[in-house]
């Protein structure tokens, strides 16, 4: 019991530092020594090594009757509702495996995978190889899992919206023009969308967003959305973000070029529109960058916002 108790305090601490004060987040810290114990218990648990990466609340690795697999705890809600509906529905084709699950508790056990695509040494476009490949197993989850979305409120006016309000008087200088492109790409997609071409979008496919896994696919998928939306969204998602090797390029006239040659691989690797998927990847770039700096990560929304202002046209 004092192990329990100790491997239990262990990620809640941790869970704690990772979230600091959002105020997404901070609801979910309170009962989470509580569930914790709980689960332990219900789904025979022995809490191992915690991962920390990235935003929100880290993912435990966990033993589930002596049987390897990660337990993630996240906000209850119809968004997490929607991410289990897409992960069971998958059946682990394209996607991690769901073990066990408690949706009203936030809570669920998935089959433990391996390093992600962002920590494999592979190009760009190899990585986006790797993802094409995902989101083809992907996007045979039925769309009618997810409703339509009601009029104005499809994915990319809810871009424009984020570009709206989380745009900044002072970004006027830096990124003003980059804003302003997005707001405008983000209304023409909206206006030009054929829901009859709408998939069981990911919403998320980027490189720390998939998983090695054993046989093939080699990389599976986790945190999906679960939204309709045209498969151009989620392809462009998976050029967006190479910011490094954007503002790595000696002129942004070779960034560009770099940067339409991928969006191209892309879409032929999932045979999609390539000049929508190149649309997809801007709006999204700008917007991840604002949706960043609000989670307070300055240094990394700064470099998406700077790519996109150097991927403009002349």
């Amino acid at each position: 019991m004092a192990d329990e108790e100790e491997q239990i305090a262990r990620v809640v601490a941790t869970a704690r530092d990772a979230v600091g004060d959002h105020p997404l987040l901070t609801p979910v810290l309170a009962g989470l020594a509580e569930l914790l114990s709980d689960l332990v218990q219900r789904w025979s648990l022995s809490l191992g090594d915690v991962y920390d990466e990235g935003l929100g609340l880290p993912v435990v690795a966990v033993q589930a009757d002596g049987r390897p697999a990660v337990l993630k705890i996240d906000r209850a809600g119809p968004g997490f509702t929607a991410q289990l509906a897409t992960l069971e529905a998958a059946r682990g084709r394209g996607y991690a495996a769901v073990l066990a699950s408690d949706p009203a508790r936030g809570a669920v056990l998935l089959e433990r995978l391996g390093p992600s695509l962002a920590s494999a040494r592979l190009t760009p476009s190899a990585k986006v190889d790797q993802l094409a490949a995902a989101l083809r197993l992907a996007w045979e989850v039925p769309v009618s899992l997810a409703a339509p979305a009601p009029p104005g409120e499809d994915k990319a006016a809810q871009l424009a919206g984020i570009v709206r309000r989380f745009r900044q008087g002072d970004d006027e200088d830096r990124w003003g023009a980059a804003l302003d492109r997005a707001h405008e790409l983000a209304r023409h997609l909206s206006a030009t969308r054929d829901p009859t071409r709408d998939v069981l979008c990911h919403g998320d496919p980027h490189p720390a967003n998939a998983l090695q896994a054993n046989g093939i696919p080699r990389y599976k998928l986790i945190d999906p959305d679960g939204f309709r939306c045209e498969p151009e969204y989620d392809v462009g998602v998976t050029v967006r973000d190479f910011s490094r090797e954007v503002l790595a390029s000696r002129d942004h006239a070779t960034a560009r070029a770099r940067h339409s040659a991928l969006c191209e691989l892309a879409a032929d690797l999932t045979d999609t529109d390539v000049e929508r998927v190149g649309q997809w990847a801007f709006v999204e770039r700008v917007t991840t960058g604002l949706y960043l700096r609000w989670f307070h990560d300055e240094e990394t929304a700064e470099s998406f916002l700077d790519a996109a202002t150097v991927l403009l046209a002349d």
